[in-house]
């Protein structure tokens, strides 16, 4: 058996596009070419690795156990041609895959990458961001190298490791009435015109948690900077991180509602796949996290 770099590649860009003439423009090959690529690896391998339905290729048991494989193979590969410059921190390259929930991915990491980047100018880093289930889903399927969430997760499959501290406040316009109230209940949080994100948002969960039930939220929203906006407005209150209404707080833009009586703390999470090769990018790359 004799199976190539240029192989496994092929299977590892076919295995995240799922069709072959995507993974052919990715990697700068004809079609022909990474279709004969992927079905020698497959003759060596001696058996299919990829379900096929019509154009696209799914991996099937056996593709998913050599995913994570192949790509500590291409990896450490790569490592290795590193380590032959002098200074291979200073001449590391390639591509970093971020995943992270839309508090961090949209208020946190821009800072962290643009620092990271100036210090390693031959990485490029893709910034994917989605609301925590998605991110979990694009670790836990290699579509991802690190994810950076707003909750633990209690995977078998990943190492967790705790980030940074947080803290959730609740917030009003200056024009509601609750902005006006010197001390609030919990009935008068409860009984509020809410305007919340989509029910598997982990700032809303936490904010349910720490209330003690579900709230019926006057306006949904999926993303966070149109959810400050509309709390602004004065269409009602909302639950944020401080990282996200900092600068509107300062301002007066928005009015922190005193709510000593919740708990609305959490921490950040990092998460690798425990099966996922941590190379020097990575490495580098959470040191930098710490």
């Amino acid at each position: 058996m004799r199976i190539t770099l240029k192989q496994l590649e092929v299977f590892v860009a076919i295995a995240k596009s799922g069709n072959v003439s995507h993974a052919a423009k990715k990697m700068f090959l004809s079609q022909s070419a990474c279709s004969m690529a992927l079905a020698t690896l497959e003759e060596q391998l001696e058996g299919s690795i990829f379900d096929r339905h019509g154009k696209q290729l799914f991996l099937n048991e056996r593709g998913r156990s050599l995913l994570p494989k192949a790509t500590t193979i291409i990896s450490q590969i790569k490592e290795l041609k590193d380590m032959m410059t002098e200074n291979k921190k200073d001449n590391l390259s390639g591509q970093l895959v971020i995943g992270a929930s839309k508090t961090i991915g949209n208020y946190l990491l821009p800072q962290l990458i643009s620092e990271f980047t100036v210090e390693h100018q031959n990485i490029q880093i893709k910034l994917e961001i989605a609301n925590t289930e998605v991110i979990l889903s694009k670790l836990l399927s290699f579509h991802i190298d690190v994810a950076l969430i707003e909750a633990n997760c209690y995977s078998e499959k990943v190492n967790t490791y705790p980030w940074r501290k947080d803290e959730l406040v609740i917030v009003a316009s200056p024009k509601n009435p609750l902005s006006k109230k010197k001390k609030l209940t919990l009935s008068d949080i409860v009984n509020a015109r809410w305007l919340l994100r989509e029910a598997s948002s982990q700032t809303r969960r936490k904010l349910e948690e720490a209330i003690g039930g579900k709230i019926r939220p006057f306006l949904e929203l999926d993303d966070t900077e149109a959810l400050k906006q509309a709390t602004q407005a004065g269409l009602g209150i909302s639950c944020l991180s401080r990282v996200v209404v900092g600068e509107h707080l300062k301002n007066n833009k928005l009015i922190e509602l005193r709510t000593p009586f919740l708990n609305l703390s959490r921490e950040f999470h990092i998460l690798i796949h425990k099966e996922k090769y941590q190379s020097i990018i990575i490495s580098e790359f959470l040191k930098k996290c710490a």
